[in-house]
Order: C-alpha cells, then sequence, then structure tokens
C-alpha cells in the first residue's frame, strides 16, 4: 500500500509550483507528475480556488476528498 501522506505531499508541492506559474510542461519535466495528469490537477485545483496566492493550501482530507472522487468503470459486454 503507498505511503497516503507521501502522496499528498506531492500533490501540494505540484500545487506550490503551480501557484508560481509553473506551467504543465515544466512540472512533467521535472518528473513530478505527467502533463495531462497535471492539468486535471489544475483544471480541479483552480475550481477549488487554490491556485489563488491568498488561499491556504489544502490539508490531507481536503485533496483526498477532491482528487479522489468517484471514477466512472464502463463495462463492455460480449458482442457474442
Amino acid at each position: 500500500m503507498p505511503n497516503r501522506r507521501f502522496e499528498m505531499y506531492q500533490y501540494r508541492q505540484i500545487l506550490v509550483r503551480m501557484r508560481m506559474g509553473e506551467s504543465n510542461r515544466a512540472i512533467a519535466q521535472s518528473g513530478l507528475m505527467g502533463r495531462k495528469k497535471a492539468q486535471a490537477l489544475r483544471e480541479k485545483a483552480d475550481l477549488q480556488g487554490w491556485l489563488e496566492p491568498e488561499a491556504t493550501l489544502p490539508d490531507n482530507d481536503a485533496l483526498s476528498a477532491v482528487l479522489e472522487g468517484k471514477h466512472e468503470v464502463l463495462v463492455k459486454g460480449s458482442s457474442v
């Protein structure tokens, strides 16, 4: 089982970089997260107001609640 505290630390580190104006490409080049995942995080963070300079960074519970939302699983039936 991955260390959840470390994962949330990484997300907060990426949020700090985004707040400083770093691009998704630069974040991807640093090896923290891929560009597509960084874009998805940026969109969620923007909706939550986390990218505003005066906003406080979210705690682990707030990050988990937003980032671990429901994921839809599509099940395709057999065509036979």
